[in-house]
């Protein structure tokens, strides 16, 4: 809010304004204690351990909007992650640095670390983010030479973390599974990112140049997230036996070779990509890309559900990037347009300010540098530039081919079935396709962005213009 509507409040009305931002709207109290997925809020202590704001506590005024509360909880989760990070480099500088010499000149240093760790308060946070043990796996020592921890102190002073990562590095340590990383639409290491076109070439990386330990600090740096892990070749390195699933691999180490688990669960999500058969391993509903796969996994693994939406997602950082593409509300600097979504903002940036609007390049090329923002233009360049056989999908209904299996899915969908799952947002009708509304929305706003080359007219869609052309001008040069 602005100085000139502040100084307009009046301030006998101050109990329907939030009292961090002076906004109207829904409020919560901010004294109160709310739950929110098994996580206890008052949101005023979250300001003074937060901030070290303390909000007086007049019993008419003291309501909180939902904006502020999202962002409180964003700051608070925010805080705590900077203060896990700052003790797990305090412990690695403590732990792990052997130069004597090194930790006698940051002996300060890392004094002042450990003092300043113990002196924020831990802060409840909405993530699957985990304290870590300090112990690392030493694959010289067998399981019965390692000393015994005791889990229920672990569990009661750390959370379950610790133990889902011991039992991932076991499985991990006994079979030829490839753990991997999927970032910029590129398969990389775990370790190192570096990007690869084919599993085959990171799994052969993976194994010469980094060790179990290093994966083992890489999962005790992002904080014990979910780990994605590539079973296409899984076989037990113990009696080199096959095996089709991450499950059916546990339970081969459980009957046959004795080894015991604390837990059913673990941190590994499994993937089959080296054949090139993108299927869900845990449902076997079957992809055209893995990052369709990799969005569907969300649906198994829903440790972060969205409080707007319901939508459930495997860490944090998917769940924030929901909310800043789905639930953020946007505003145009330059008429100062307030819009719900994303999408809409895009749209009146078009419309009226006549910004160009540059589709993200999905689709990298593995052979070249190329990328391409469909599918079907990455297979067209792969056949035409590459050599590659020219896929062909077939509607099984009329037989009519296609170069991607999404462009028959959809096919089959809106000419078959029929189904308009796609909601214009102003009159509510149903479309086909997202590109349905937006070529529809047009009806809405009046733009006619459109020109014929001959008569200068203007039209709404290429459709109207192209049926114009062969109504007014046909035969003519």
């Amino acid at each position: 809010m602005d100085a000139a509507n502040r100084d307009s409040l009046d301030i006998k009305k101050w109990h329907n304004y939030c009292r961090c931002c002076m906004k109207t709207g829904h409020f919560k109290d901010i004294t109160a204690e709310y739950d929110y997925y098994g996580q206890k809020e008052i949101y005023d202590e979250m300001l003074k351990g937060t901030f070290n704001i303390q909000i007086p506590s007049v019993t008419e005024y003291r309501q909180i909007c939902e904006d502020c509360t999202l962002r409180l909880r964003d700051a608070t989760t925010f805080k705590h992650m900077v203060v896990e990070t700052n003790r797990i480099f305090s412990e690695y500088l403590s732990n792990s640095l052997c130069d004597v010499g090194f930790i006698a000149d940051n002996k300060a240093l890392i004094t002042e670390m450990k003092l300043e760790s113990v002196k924020v308060e831990s802060l409840p946070v909405a993530s699957d983010v985990f304290d870590d043990d300090d112990d690392c796996v030493d694959d010289s020592l067998d399981d019965n030479d390692k000393p015994q921890k005791d889990w229920r102190k672990i569990v009661e002073r750390r959370g379950n973390g610790p133990i889902l990562r011991e039992i991932s590095l076991k499985l991990l340590a006994n079979s030829t599974m490839c753990v991997f990383q999927w970032n910029k639409s590129r398969y990389r290491c775990f370790c190192c990112k570096e990007p690869f076109s084919d599993m085959d070439t990171l799994r052969h990386h993976t194994a010469e140049q980094h060790t179990l330990e290093n994966i083992e600090k890489k999962i005790i740096f992002q904080q014990n997230r979910l780990v994605k892990v590539e079973i296409s070749e899984l076989r037990c390195r113990l009696c080199n036996r096959k095996m089709e699933t991450l499950q059916t691999f546990r339970d081969h180490l459980s009957t046959t070779h004795g080894m015991e688990f604390t837990l059913k669960e673990d941190l590994l999500v499994p993937f089959k990509i080296q054949n090139g058969d993108l299927h869900c391993q845990l449902c076997t509903e079957s992809f055209s890309t893995f990052r369709l796969l990799n969005i569907h996994m969300n649906k198994h693994y829903q440790k972060q559900v969205c409080h707007i939406c319901g939508a459930g997602f495997s860490n944090l950082v998917f769940l924030n990037l929901h909310k800043t593409r789905s639930h953020r509300p946007l505003t145009c600097k330059t008429c100062d347009v307030l819009f719900p979504s994303k999408t809409e903002k895009r749209r009146h940036d078009a419309v009226v300010h006549g910004v160009k609007v540059e589709r993200k390049l999905r689709f990298p090329c593995p052979y070249c540098s190329e990328r391409f923002y469909q599918e079907n233009f990455r297979v067209q360049h792969l056949v035409e530039k590459h050599g590659m056989v020219k896929p062909q999908f077939a509607c099984a209904v009329c037989s009519k081919i296609f170069i991607t299996k999404s462009l028959c899915n959809n096919h089959t969908k809106n000419v078959h079935m029929k189904e308009k799952n796609h909601e214009c947002n102003v009159c509510h009708n149903f479309f086909y396709t997202k590109s349905d509304v937006l070529r529809h929305s047009v009806t809405h706003t009046g733009e006619k962005k459109f020109s014929c080359g001959t008569c200068n007219g203007p039209f709404a869609t290429k459709d109207s213009l192209r049926r114009h052309m062969k109504r007014a001008h046909m035969g003519l040069n």
